[in-house]
């Protein structure tokens, strides 16, 4: 991928990231803000997303990332990405439909383990788009596969536009707190009607020849990588559930604003980590990691500075923006929780984009492992700090274990890879 071309994809891709910081700030800002709703309807809201984007990882079981790769791999041939493409939808659609029903089965043990009964009527609403967007998933990554960046820009910036639409409609017919999670069924749904309009207009399907093999090949390859696909997602709503667990929602609905915040500025690291993850694969298949560390070299000399900007920045106004948005001060509580995330990101932003390089490479297993001790070490000191500190403890927590992760990638990409990151 040349230098000009990379600029350009990131440039489009920044656009859904703005949208994503804008409307994810003031879905928060709105629920938690608002009289009939405030802090504990926001942690109803986030306590049902987090299962709902944990059930989503058995739905698509990785098959979007290996979608991703096998594409990258030969985006060239037709016939070979029709297989592809179908031996990863078919499987993935029966996926799809057994966790929806899974996770409207288990909703009154989610509920009772939360000690909170309105999650039970939220997951109901949530329910549809969770079908959606396990399929949505894999058609993104044949999107993302095909080098189709400024499309998949727009793809994803209709997500993020439709949950502003599916939040006026809530706020104009003054809808229960419970039924805030179906935002998620209206944007993945509506998303999932436009994605599949452009499958049939960019993948010839009537040349899938053999994708029967291609599936068998997608569920191995998901098989051995869903591990890390499933605890990355646990990861980056842990604390959030074991605050759940601790305290109460007004105070999950505080400290959710602060990660919530500090999660949309790390993705910024994912508008990179989309448009290298092609070249990536692409590069490492044919061993040539000295194109791979050229990448790496050459992204690196403006991320990392404006990330670390963009997190000092943040951590500056959120002390004076979050409570004056929302109009209630109880929110300044999450200040101090919220720089701590922010500068743990800063610091593992030379690494943070290229998490998914052992996923690229081929080494599904390996990356298990690697997100399998990322996870356990937040575990651990989610549960020690947070009896000690609460939300700071959380925050905490979060952050030594998000720097711990990207040194640990770092000796496993020379050791697996050859890549020196």
């Amino acid at each position: 991928m040349t230098a000009p071309r990379l600029r350009r994809d990131i440039a489009w891709n920044l656009v859904p990231i703005a949208l994503l910081a804008g409307i994810g700030l003031g879905l928060n800002i709105g629920i938690g803000g608002r009289e009939a709703w405030g802090p504990a309807a926001l942690g109803v809201f986030n306590q049902v997303t987090t299962a709902y984007f944990v059930l989503a990882v058995f739905g698509a079981l990785g098959i979007n990332y290996s979608v991703l790769r096998a594409i990258a791999e030969q985006r060239t041939d037709p016939a070979r990405v029709a297989a592809t493409t179908v031996g990863a939808l078919v499987p993935t659609v029966v996926l799809g439909a057994f966790v929806t029903l899974v996770f409207v089965l288990v909703r009154g043990a989610i509920a009772a383990l939360l000690e909170s009964e309105p999650v039970a009527e939220g997951i109901l609403w949530a329910a549809p788009g969770l079908f959606c967007f396990t399929v949505n998933k894999v058609l993104l990554g044949v999107v993302n596969g095909l080098g189709r960046m400024r499309a998949f820009a727009v793809y994803t910036s209709l997500r993020y536009v439709m949950i502003a639409v599916g939040f006026g409609i809530a706020v104009i017919v003054d809808a229960d707190a419970a039924k805030l999670p179906g935002l998620w069924s209206l944007a993945e749904g509506t998303l999932l009607v436009v994605l599949a309009v452009e499958l049939v207009a960019t993948v010839s399907l009537r040349r899938a020849a053999g994708w029967q093999t291609w599936a068998v090949e997608h569920l191995r390859y998901g098989a051995r990588g869903v591990g890390a696909t499933l605890l990355f997602e646990l990861n980056s709503r842990l604390d959030i559930w074991l605050l759940g667990a601790a305290l109460s929602d007004r105070m999950v609905g505080i400290y959710s604003m602060a990660a919530t915040t500090a999660e949309g500025m790390s993705m910024l690291a994912v508008v990179l980590q989309v448009n290298v993850n092609p070249p990536i694969a692409a590069s490492l298949v044919g061993k040539h990691t000295d194109e791979v560390e050229a990448l790496v070299r050459r992204s690196r000399r403006w991320f990392v500075p404006a990330m670390a900007g963009a997190c000092a920045l943040g951590a500056a106004i959120f002390t004076l923006a979050i409570p004056w948005l929302t109009g209630d001060p109880r929110f300044l509580d999450g200040a101090l929780p919220f720089a701590t995330l922010v500068a743990g990101i800063a610091v593992a932003s030379p690494w943070l984009p290229f998490n998914q390089i052992l996923l690229m490479g081929g080494y599904p297993g390996w990356h298990t492992i690697f997100v399998t001790i990322t996870v356990a070490t937040n575990v651990v000191l989610n549960m020690l700090l947070i009896p000690q500190l609460g939300l700071m403890g959380a925050a905490s927590a979060t952050a030594i274990a998000l720097f711990g992760s990207a040194l640990w990638l770092r000796r496993l990409a020379r050791t697996l890879l050859g890549v020196r990151l």
